[in-house]
C-alpha cells in the first residue's frame, strides 16, 4: 500500500509514532537506531493500511494508542477490510485514548488535532505550528485528495474539511501525507478545483 508512517521526535528524543501501517520490525529498528523514546502512537484514521503495525509496535514499546472517537467503528473492523484485500493483518486491541479536536500535548511534544473527515469517519490531521508542517493522513496529497468511494467516506465532507481546516493554515506549511511525496498548502490550493463537484 506504500503508506507513510511518521516519526516525530523532539530534540530531547521524546517522540511519537504516527500511523504505523505495516513493517513493524523496520519501524522498531528505526526507533532503535535513532534512539527515539516513543511516548505514544497517534492515528490519523483507522483504515487497515494505517493501523496494520499498531499491535506489534504498541506491545514492543509499551505505549498508548490515540484515535478519534468517530474512527472507532472502522478500527474495530479493520481486519475485515484487510481480508478483502487479501493482506496479512493483526487486528489491534482497542485504543487507549481519544484523539479529538484541539491541542494534544505530551511532555515537550505538542500538536493541534484538526478534524478532517470525509475520507474516513473520525479522520484527523496533526499540525505543528512551531515546526510548520501538517500530517494530513489521507485527506490531502500532492496533487490529490483522499478517496471518497469507500465505506463511511463522503466527498462533500472531505472538500469542506480541506478548505476549512487545511487551507486556512499558512501557505508555506509543509504537508506530509499518508501516501506519496510531501507538498505545501500553497501548492495544493489551486489543485482543489479539479476535485470539486
Amino acid at each position: 500500500m506504500q503508506e507513510n508512517c511518521y516519526l516525530l521526535r523532539h530534540v530531547s528524543n521524546a517522540a511519537v509514532l504516527v500511523d504505523p501501517g505495516e513493517d513493524a520490525a523496520d519501524i522498531l529498528e528505526l526507533l532503535k537506531t535513532t534512539n527515539s523514546s516513543i511516548k505514544a502512537i497517534l492515528l490519523t484514521h483507522a483504515h487497515f493500511d494505517h493501523v496494520g503495525a499498531v499491535q506489534a509496535t504498541r506491545e514492543a514499546l509499551k505505549v498508548n494508542v490515540w484515535l478519534h472517537t468517530d474512527a472507532r467503528g472502522q478500527y474495530d473492523q479493520s481486519h475485515l477490510a484487510a481480508k478483502r484485500w487479501n493482506m496479512p493483518f493483526v487486528q489491534p486491541e482497542a485504543p487507549d485514548h481519544e484523539l479529538n479536536a484541539g491541542s494534544w500535548k505530551l511532555g515537550e511534544l505538542e500538536l493541534e488535532v484538526l478534524p478532517t473527515p470525509g475520507h474516513a469517519p473520525g479522520h484527523v490531521s496533526l499540525y505543528s505550528k512551531a515546526e510548520g508542517f501538517v500530517l494530513s493522513g489521507d485527506a490531502l496529497f500532492k496533487s490529490g485528495i483522499g478517496r471518497t468511494d469507500l465505506p463511511g467516506s463522503d466527498h462533500a465532507t472531505l472538500i469542506s474539511s480541506i478548505k476549512t481546516q487545511l487551507f486556512t493554515l499558512p501557505g508555506k506549511t509543509v504537508v506530509f501525507s499518508g501516501h506519496g511525496e510531501e507538498t505545501t498548502i500553497d501548492r495544493e490550493i489551486p489543485n482543489l478545483s479539479r476535485f470539486e463537484v
